[in-house]
């Protein structure tokens, strides 16, 4: 498992949104990117992380805010998703990138990347399981033994 991300720079990235879909369904049933994270893992160390959220443009129900803890009013004054995925680009950039739920996330990045102009990595799935339980029950804040 060490050598999984001893040698390597890696960036879990991670996406709230206010719904499960984007792209195929008319306007006002298209979900929104909310929230972008990614934490930076470099040689096995825990290192800078990303987090902004974002100005959706759209009610967010109740179902959604109790489930993230993210409003309107929490957004209120957010960057717009362009400059986030750019950022999250730059911050991205030369890294691998990892989500738990893969799928669902490079969904959103992949519509609203193209949406914007803004190419970005997609998350891989494979071995994050593993990642998180080193990161989590082994040393991956003081680094890979």
């Amino acid at each position: 498992m060490k050598d999984l991300i001893k040698n390597k720079n890696i960036v879990i990235v991670d996406v709230e949104t206010s719904g499960l879909w984007c792209g195929e369904y008319e306007d006002e049933k298209i979900a929104r990117i909310l929230r972008v994270d990614a934490t930076k893992i470099e040689n096995g160390v825990i290192g800078e992380s990303f987090s902004s959220l974002v100005a959706c443009g759209k009610y967010i129900n109740k179902f959604v805010r109790d489930l993230t803890g993210i409003s309107n009013k929490t957004l209120k004054g957010a960057p717009r998703l362009k400059t986030v995925l750019t950022h999250l680009k730059d911050f991205t950039n030369g890294y691998e990138v990892y989500a738990r739920n893969s799928e669902f996330v490079n969904k959103f990045l992949s519509y609203y990347g193209n949406k914007n102009g803004i190419q970005i990595d997609l998350a891989k799935e494979k071995d994050y399981n593993e990642i998180s339980k080193f990161l989590r029950y082994g040393n991956g804040r003081d680094g890979v033994d």
